[in-house]
């Protein structure tokens, strides 16, 4: 659910809104600044029932001394008990009885105190008399303005986020929640951190209040998991759901039930289990919309880690026979962070950030229960020593964690090799060779795994989300295209910023490869250009000379030699060829071969494909191989026929030669410099020559090669020392047009 608003939110309802958090807070103030103070430093020892021990000022500095009682100008006196400063009295007395005879010595000491002058009372008479006084603003402690800052903050989201959509349902219970979090921790703020006692019945309707806020604020986050982010049952099940929570508030009030334990911390829990099966009810029905589920998880996040410590710090321990009192009030920061984590959400901040940092959250928040768990079960069924159990606990908890990390790390989060950058970017600058605009898909592909990914007509100023995180738009780069990712991991996830500075990086670390890539084949063509220009006006000039000069039976090597220069200046000047003229060249070159020697040609080529780009190299090696090949044939077999085929299949491109006149079978040929500069060259290019004896006395050499790129380097055996000496690299064959 998006809850920003559809309209203007009417200043009435801001203005109310902050004249009631004000007045809630000054009412929480007043009543704790109303009661007498007598400056004391207090705390409390060890066993519950012997006397506090209170801080004396010294000559030489301070000391904590005995404070067994308390006394008045009249001469009435009245002993102390380090449990008449329990924070939380419904831990420290969970039975009403005993709860009951707290609330009577409250109000004793409270009537003590206010009767005047009060007399401390140590173990060796006594200590010193003091006057009460109002309470200051510097006297109340942290945890008062903790609490305070918790009821404030749940009043007041809860109250915008109703504000927002004041028509809804789910706005209406959330709303109670805040309302329920400021009863039960503005009233906590007050008793908690008083010094020593207040009047019996404000205790007591302090303390009904700080129950009926915490089963107020059960109820209703129950009935917002009804409602949110999808409506679960056709029934309005959820005023029925808060009713019940405050009838058991009313039972708590009249004493109906055994202990705080049936009529308040029960109740509870099995709230929290009901909003767990909800949660998981509410994901299934999500699961699909990226959006929704996203919003979902950070709703989930901020109430479950929020909610789930607090039980586990405080409630579970309770229940076990644990005195968690003290713990309570520093515990209400995590209902900060429930309402702080659901603003920030509500706001949409760093909402889609959640892919990491989620996952482990719930393991860390897992492993806390567990230790939690564990410690005490092995306190409460082994009654081993509270320190002996928190080791053997963190042990255990230890040894499990990282394997189960890990385990669930596999199972939801899958393995992220290849979605590493840092291969994305070896892979990258290994492929620096490729069409730069195919490599970069390639790779955005493998980081991300969208299920979309589309070229842009228009260019973004910059990387961005868009569609609330469904699409990744990336701008155009001097090589590289406008481009926009749709829905990430095969549409698992949602694109985060995290994501945005990960592409932004690459993209600009690739953008140097490509340009260094681009660089090195421009001064590579610009070489060529050169070598060729060179070879035709030098070496060129001087054959032709040498061809003029030459007697009559050297001229036909000379004329080879010239032929074989012009082949390597073509090649290099006139950079890539198509399939199609590469094959007119060669048809044309090798029919006037065989008709000087009065051979026959069959030519065949394939009709489809022939716009296959064939670099400068491939180029050179292929020409180099089919004339080694016809040379062979027309030399030592003197041929009648000679049958040249071309194909293109699928990944492949295969040539074969074929003639008859054989004088061996293939089997029988020596391996002389002419064969191994044929399965170098084919080597070279990654792929495969063989020969075979189709019919008696006929000879067919067949070339296969692949059309992607070759492996990076040649074999070492079969390499002739011209070869070696030209230091040839492997080269990809060539790529569609």
């Amino acid at each position: 659910m998006d809850f920003r608003p559809r309209q203007a939110v009417p200043a009435r309802w801001l203005t109310a809104l902050g004249a009631v958090a004000a007045a809630g807070c000054a009412a929480i103030l007043a009543l704790a600044l109303a009661q007498p103070s007598l400056g004391l430093d207090l705390a409390p020892a060890e066993p519950p029932e012997s006397a506090p021990l209170v801080r004396q000022q010294l000559a030489g500095g301070s000391v904590m001394a005995v404070l067994s009682g308390l006394g008045d100008t009249h001469g009435q006196r009245m002993s102390l008990r380090s449990d008449d400063l329990a924070p939380e009295p419904d831990t420290t007395f969970p039975a009403y009885a005993d709860y009951n005879r707290f609330l009577l010595r409250q109000g004793e000491i409270d009537t003590l105190i206010r009767g005047g002058p009060v007399t401390l009372y140590g173990s060796d008479g006594a200590l010193q008399t003091l006057a009460p006084a109002p309470r200051s603003l510097a006297s109340l402690p942290w945890q008062f303005w903790l609490q305070l800052l918790v009821a404030v903050a749940g009043l007041v989201v809860g109250g915008l986020v109703w504000i927002f959509r004041q028509h809804e349902p789910v706005t209406r219970y959330f709303a109670l929640t805040g309302v329920g979090l400021y009863l039960s921790a503005g009233s906590a703020a007050i008793y908690s951190t008083r010094e020593l006692a207040l009047p019996a019945e404000l205790f007591r309707a302090l303390h009904a209040t700080n129950t009926t806020g915490a089963l107020l604020f059960c109820g209703a986050f129950v009935a917002v998991l009804l409602h949110y982010p999808t409506r679960l049952s056709r029934q309005n099940l959820a005023p029925a759901l808060v009713g019940i929570y405050l009838l058991l508030a009313l039972g708590n009030l009249l004493q109906a039930f055994h202990g705080f334990d049936a009529a308040m911390r029960i109740p509870v829990l099995l709230g929290f289990a009901a909003t767990a099966g909800l949660a998981a009810w509410q994901w299934l029905r999500v699961r699909h919309d990226l959006v929704l589920r996203a919003a979902f998880q950070w709703f989930l996040f901020a109430w479950f880690i929020g909610s789930g410590l607090f039980l586990m710090l405080v409630f579970v321990p309770a229940l076990m026979g644990q005195d968690t009192g003290s713990e309570q009030a520093p515990s209400f920061a995590l209902f900060l962070l429930i309402y702080v984590g659901i603003a920030f959400g509500i706001a949409r901040y760093r909402l889609f950030d959640l892919g990491l940092w989620w996952f482990r959250a719930w393991i860390t928040v897992a492993s806390v229960g567990g230790l939690v768990a564990l410690d005490l079960a092995l306190i409460a069924l082994l009654h081993l020593d509270q320190a002996l159990a928190l080791t053997v606990s963190l042990l255990a908890i230890g040894a499990l964690y990282i394997p189960l990390h890990a385990w669930l790390w596999r199972r939801l989060a899958g393995s992220q090799e290849q979605r590493d950058p840092m291969a994305v970017m070896q892979n990258i600058v290994l492929s620096a060779n490729r069409e730069p605009a195919e490599a970069w898909r390639e790779a955005l592909q493998g980081l991300f795994q969208p299920l979309q990914l589309e070229r842009l007509s228009s260019s973004p100023q910059q990387h961005r989300l868009a569609d609330d995180g469904t699409a990744l738009e990336l701008p155009a780069d001097r090589l590289l295209p406008a481009l926009r990712l749709c829905y990430a991991n095969r549409g698992q996830r949602l694109f985060s910023p995290h994501d945005v500075k990960t592409v932004r990086t690459l993209q600009m670390l690739c953008g140097q490869v490509f340009a260094y890539g681009e660089a090195t084949r421009m001064g590579m063509e610009q070489e060529r250009q050169r070598i060729a220009r060179d070879m035709h006006d030098s070496l060129g000039g001087r054959l032709l000379t040498l061809l003029h000069l030459a007697p009559e039976n050297l001229q036909p090597q000379i004329r080879e030699a010239l032929d074989d220069m012009r082949l390597t200046v073509n090649c290099l000047s006139s950079g890539s060829a198509t399939l199609e003229e590469a094959l007119g060249q060669w048809r044309a070159e090798i029919d006037e071969r065989c008709d000087s020697q009065q051979v026959q040609l069959r030519w065949q080529q394939p009709e489809q494909g022939l716009e296959l780009q064939l670099e400068p190299e491939a180029l050179l090696h292929l020409q180099r191989l089919l004339r080694e090949l016809v040379s062979n044939a027309l030399r030592h077999a003197r041929p009648t026929l000679l049958q040249v085929r071309f194909a293109l299949g699928g990944e492949t491109f295969s040539f074969s030669v074929e003639n008859d006149g054989c004088r061996q079978p293939p089997s029988d040929w020596k391996s002389g410099v002419g064969l191994k500069s044929i399965r170098y060259r084919v080597e070279t290019l990654g792929g495969k020559v063989n020969c075979t004896e189709p019919l008696p006395g006929s000879v067919r050499q067949t070339c296969i090669l692949p059309l992607g790129p070759a492996p990076a380097e040649p074999p070492a055996a079969a390499e002739p020392a011209a070869a070696q000496e030209q230091g040839y690299p492997r080269q990809a064959l060539g790529s569609p047009s």
